[in-house]
């Protein structure tokens, strides 16, 4: 799905917009420029340990907003009738997304 909204190469090619800034990831992504993920391995440094406890609450918040997401537009979830290429599975996200929004502008909420 990162590769096909061109988020990261969006990134990239306005570099002067986002100087300073990147986007964090799961490691999973692999390592491209503007992509971070947290440190895994045997011999995580003391300061490396800090930054992933920091960035642990930042992903937490993520990971509970996409939860409500499913919960909201159960659609999104529903692993037999959303098959990557076969149907839209990307705009059904970004329409779910911009629904909860209005939603949380509309009732109050996260």
């Amino acid at each position: 799905m990162l590769r096909e909204s061109k988020l990261a190469d969006s990134v990239v090619k306005h570099r002067d917009i986002f100087d300073g800034y990147v986007l964090y990831e799961d490691p999973a992504y692999g390592i491209q420029p503007v992509l971070v993920s947290g440190f895994k391995g045997a011999r995580v440094s003391m300061k490396e340990k800090k930054f992933n406890k920091m960035m642990s609450s930042v992903w937490e918040a993520v990971e509970w907003q996409f939860g409500h997401l499913k919960t909201q537009f159960a659609l999104i979830d529903y692993k037999k009738s959303l098959k990557i290429r076969l149907s839209p599975v990307g705009k059904y996200v970004l329409v779910s997304m911009l629904l909860l929004n209005c939603h949380c502008c509309h009732y109050g909420g996260n």
